[in-house]
Parts: structure tokens; C-alpha cells; sequence
């Protein structure tokens, strides 16, 4: 076994994140987090008895006082509701639940910065890390994600910004909504690039988080498959290394979850709601202007995205746990084992990756793996035609819908 093997991570005695020798995960992020004023670094910190209460309290406060204004902004919308199945009542669900997934995404912040989640992480995964058979410093490089998360986080911004400069402009904070006093409407656009600044950093950890554990899950996937095609498994020492490491493997990922299922459990639920208002906003175009439907467009293209980015890297990790069964059941090594140990310890492995339950489950009612992504990217936007089919019903039989 590697647990002899000397692993050096340095880390802040603030609590905060860790410096460590082979992987820079969160980079830029680290900034980023303290921009969105939810960085609770200082009460982990206080916590430890490595910093000052008083500053933990400050930091607390003001996140309080970030997720409040989040809060607000969500119910305003929500508030806006107009007769059901009209233009105003879409309109207002799409961007309010929107506005509660941003809700959801600085308690996150908050939390995960609060409890040192982000080193807990760090330090289990340098701790896996050191177990590989032969090092690989290309896939410890995280920086290509990180200006990758940035870029496609632009057009959530542009579409944040542009929708609330043009209501306000209208001396609305919906365009079919009513004229609201002029500190209302003018605080949304201040509040659309908070809401950027929270949701894109929280998606960018929960998605960096998953895909380092699919990283590692993957590499660890192909040196098993290359021993198997090496003959090497027969081997009890061997074979006792790659148990080992997928047993820490999986704590790695069950530790993870425990804390990303605060966004995953609740978060994708509003995107799902979001979005089948969005595309039902698509049948009343004809009663906007062009740049206010192209930005509705915008709308429902970001939010398609997040609900990929929140279940798709969940997803692809429990591919590569499971891909771990499907290497050893068709490896040759084991069905003649003279050994008995290697034997027992290639059905532990396969029972660990087939029974080992490590999905994170969306409101407790369906667990994150690839067959419920594929039905909920099916059913959940198709539910958006059905009621533009309904409102269409509606009207041909001359009740009119106020648009």
C-alpha cells in the first residue's frame, strides 16, 4: 500500500484555502468567493481559534445581509404574478425562481465558506491524490476549467444586466409588470450583478468540486484497466493497493456530496421550474419588442445551462463508479483466481461500485446519475409546450388570456 508515502499540504492558519504542492483548485476563486461579500472564511477561522470573533461576526453579518438582498429580489418577482397562463405570470415565475436559485446559491456560498469546505476538500483529495500508481500532473491542472466557468458565465451576466437596464428604463422591474417607484426599479440592476457574482461562483465550485472527483475516479479507472490488460491483478498486493484506493475513493466522494447536496438537493428544482416558464415566454413574442425577446432567449439558454452544470458532473462521477465493475467483471484475471484473497477483494470491489450508494439525491425524489439526467432534460422542458398548447386551448374557445 502508498499510506507509507509522504504528502506535504500547507495550509492557512485562517481556516481558509490551502496551498498545496501538486493541485491549485480553486485559483482565481478564491477572489472571486470574497467578491460576492458571502466569504465566511473569518468564522472558520474563529472557530479554530486562529482568528478574531469579531471579524467572523462582521463577515457573517454581511453575508446575512447579501442572502437578505437575495431574498428581496426573489419575492419582488414572485410578487409580480399576473392571472395565470399570461405573459406577466411566466415572466414572473421564470426570473423569480431564478431569483430563488440565487437564494439558494449564497446560503451555499455562505456555508461552504463557513465550514472550511472548500480545504476539507482539498486536503481529502491531495490525500487520494498521492494513491495513483504513477503521478499525472495534467489532470492536477484545474486552470482550463476555471477561465472556461468564467467565459460561459458572460452571457448569464449580459442577460442579468441588459434585462434589468430595460425594465428599469421602462420604470419597471418586468417588462409586463407595473411601474414601481424609482428606488425599486433602480436597485435591480445593482442586484443583477450580485446575482451573477453569487450564482456563477457557486456553480463554479460545485462543478469544479465534481469534476476533480471525476478526474480522479477516471484516472483511477484507467490504471486499473491497464493492469488488468497487464495481467498484473492476479497479483494480492496489487489488487489490495487498487481496493484501497477505491474504498478512499469513495469516502472522497460521500464527503463531497455531504456538503454540495445544500445546492444539488434544492437548487435544480427552480432551474427546472424556471425553465418551463421561460419557454413558455416564447409564445408571447409578438408582444414584445425584438431585443427584449432575444434576451428572453438569452434567458432560457442560461438556464438550460446551469440545470447541465448542476446534474451532468454529478452524473459523469457516478459513470466512473460504476465503469470500476465493469473493468474488473470483464477482466480475465479472476476467474480462475487460485488466490482466494484476490478473489474476495475483486467482489468487494465490485460490490463497493455497484451498491455503494454515492448519488446525491434532488429533493430526496430521484438520485443524480446519467438515465435521470437524460429523462429530466426530456420531460422537464417539454412541460413548457404542453402549457402553450393549453393557453392556445384556451383562447380558441374565446377566453381570452390578458397578455
Amino acid at each position: 500500500m502508498k499510506t507509507d508515502e509522504v504528502h506535504q499540504t500547507e495550509e492557512l492558519v485562517d481556516g481558509s484555502i490551502h496551498k498545496s504542492e501538486g493541485i491549485d483548485l480553486l485559483g482565481f476563486l478564491k477572489y472571486t468567493t470574497k467578491l460576492t461579500g458571502l466569504d465566511c472564511t473569518a468564522c472558520a477561522a474563529a472557530k479554530n481559534g486562529n482568528g478574531s470573533k469579531i471579524c467572523g461576526f462582521l463577515a457573517r453579518l454581511f453575508s446575512i445581509v447579501v442572502i437578505l438582498s437575495m431574498l428581496y429580489r426573489a419575492i419582488t418577482f414572485l410578487g409580480e404574478e399576473g392571472k395565470l397562463l399570461t405573459f406577466n405570470w411566466s415572466e414572473s415565475n421564470s426570473f423569480g425562481f431564478m431569483g430563488l436559485h440565487a437564494f439558494v446559491c449564497s446560503l451555499c456560498v455562505m456555508g461552504w465558506t463557513a465550514n472550511a469546505r472548500f480545504p476539507n476538500h482539498i486536503k481529502r483529495l491531495n490525500e487520494v491524490r498521492v494513491l495513483r500508481v504513477e503521478p499525472n500532473e495534467e489532470i492536477d491542472d484545474y486552470s482550463g476549467f476555471r477561465k472556461k466557468a468564467f467565459f460561459f458565465s458572460l452571457p448569464w451576466l449580459a442577460t442579468l444586466v441588459s434585462t434589468a437596464l430595460f425594465n428599469a428604463l421602462q420604470e419597471k422591474i418586468l417588462f409586463s409588470g407595473a411601474v414601481v417607484p424609482a428606488y425599486k426599479y433602480s436597485l435591480f440592476p445593482a442586484l443583477a450583478f450580485i446575482v451573477w457574482m453569487t450564482t456563477s461562483t457557486c456553480l463554479a465550485f460545485y462543478a469544479l468540486f465534481q469534476f476533480s472527483m471525476v478526474r480522479e475516479t477516471e484516472y483511477f479507472n484507467k490504471e486499473l484497466q491497464k493492469a488488468s490488460e497487464d495481467k498484473k491483478l492476479k497479483d494480492p498486493t496489487v489488487i489490495a493497493d487498487f481496493s484501497y484506493r477505491q474504498r478512499e475513493l469513495l469516502k472522497l466522494v460521500n464527503e463531497t456530496n455531504e456538503f454540495l447536496q445544500s445546492y444539488a438537493k434544492v437548487a435544480p428544482l427552480f432551474c427546472f421550474f424556471s425553465i418551463i416558464n421561460a419557454i413558455f415566454n416564447l409564445s408571447f413574442f409578438s408582444f414584445v419588442p425584438v431585443p427584449y425577446a432575444i434576451m428572453l432567449v438569452f434567458l432560457l439558454a442560461c438556464i438550460i445551462g446551469m440545470i447541465i452544470l448542476s446534474l451532468l458532473p454529478a452524473a459523469k462521477v457516478q459513470d466512473q463508479i460504476v465503469a470500476t465493475s465493469k473493468i474488473l467483471m470483464e477482466s480475465e484475471d479472476f476467474e480462475n483466481a487460485e488466490n482466494q484473497k484476490v478473489y474476495q477483494t475483486y467482489r468487494l470491489m465490485v460490490d463497493r461500485s455497484l451498491k455503494s450508494e454515492t448519488r446525491i439525491f434532488v429533493v430526496n425524489a430521484f438520485g443524480i446519475n446519467s438515465n435521470n439526467l437524460n429523462i429530466a432534460m426530456f420531460v422537464i422542458p417539454n412541460l413548457g409546450p404542453l402549457l402553450m398548447m393549453l393557453e392556445k386551448l384556451i383562447d380558441s374557445n374565446g377566453y381570452s388570456s390578458s397578455h
